[in-house]
């Protein structure tokens, strides 16, 4: 059976995450070999990144896609992802991804972390 093209496995995780459905996310990313890194931290495993990108799951409204362009093995998304607290925010990010044998296997994210990191610094500090 033939792979799906990189941008559709993309596509299908940016969904799941979304829908706020992290253990379906969990399934497009590597197990073996997969690494992030953003301006709120560093995984080298897919399960620890998942376990705090769903953090942001109850506030979670949706994840707007603005564009999703891919090159090889390689998938540029840009997103906003739009979150509910005391008041609606919406927060441009950018995600670069390397997609090897259908499941991804580096995220490369880009964003103004302030927010996030004043939302859930008290967390991680208990």
């Amino acid at each position: 059976m033939a792979q799906p093209a990189p941008r559709e496995v993309v596509d299908a995780f940016l969904r799941a995450l979304g829908e706020r459905d992290f253990e379906h996310a969990r399934r497009f990313l590597s197990g073996e070999h997969f690494a992030t890194r953003s301006p709120i931290g560093t995984f080298c495993d897919a399960d620890s990144y998942i376990e705090d990108i769903s953090r942001v799951g109850p506030i979670l409204e949706r994840i707007e896609r603005r564009r999703l362009f891919a090159e090889g093995d390689q998938v540029c998304a840009v997103v906003d992802f739009v979150t509910r607290m005391d008041r609606r925010y919406v927060s441009p990010v950018v995600f670069v991804m390397q997609v090897e044998d259908g499941k991804i296997v580096s995220i490369e994210s880009f964003f103004d972390a302030s927010g996030y990191t004043e939302m859930f610094e008290a967390d991680r500090a208990q």
